[in-house]
């Protein structure tokens, strides 16, 4: 089965210390990148495909063992061009991530309980007959800005949407259970547009 890749972005580059090279494409609507680095060192290279995630950072979907590639490949040198060397590792690594995400749902279904909290949270914030639309400048607004969407369904049957607490706050660990530890300091929005600006 061929799957049609989108190239989206490609770099690579060399020093005394190693090279790499990185592909950046578009495989069935997923954002998915193949970096590979090769160190002087064997065990600080890498071979890995990632996909972009709903927060805007990457998730791994496959990697390559560095003893399987590194001692094909030449001691870096500040002539070697990273392209010609590691470009069919990187090609191999995306053609493994496009059998992956063709067995994997591309949907997100969300359970019949949480489209119920979602309604009460529109209702609640807006009124029992609301109609909000949400800008894609918003979306991407808020994906830069807190911290992940988490959403935890509690055995009360309440559920608590937050973008309050990091990945591995206890609160999110615990789904709610525990307290929050108190260190999910993210910056205000003015404070990033600063930092931005700056």
């Amino acid at each position: 089965m061929t799957i049609a890749m989108i190239e989206r972005d490609e770099a690579s580059g060399t020093n005394a210390h190693g090279y790499h090279h990185t592909r950046v494409v578009e495989i069935a609507g997923q954002i998915v990148r193949a970096r590979v680095e090769r160190d002087f060192y064997l065990d600080q290279s890498l071979a890995v495909t990632e996909v972009l995630n709903n927060q805007m950072t990457w998730t791994s979907l496959a990697a390559d063992a560095p003893g399987n590639w590194w001692h094909d490949t030449p001691t870096p040198r500040l002539d070697t061009h990273a392209v010609t060397i590691l470009g069919p590792l990187t090609e191999r690594l995306l053609h493994r991530a496009a059998a992956i995400l063709a067995t994997t749902p591309t949907t997100q279904v969300i359970s019949p309980h949480v489209h119920g909290a979602i309604s009460a949270l529109l209702a609640t914030n807006e009124g029992f007959d609301a109609e909000h639309r949400i800008d894609p400048d918003d979306i991407n607004w808020a994906y830069t800005h807190g911290g992940a969407l988490h959403i935890i369904e509690h055995s009360d049957g309440s559920v608590t949407f937050t973008k309050a607490h990091r990945n591995n706050c206890p609160f999110i660990t615990s789904a709610g259970t525990n307290d929050c530890d108190e260190r999910c300091d993210f910056p205000t929005p003015a404070q990033r547009e600063h930092e931005l600006s700056g």
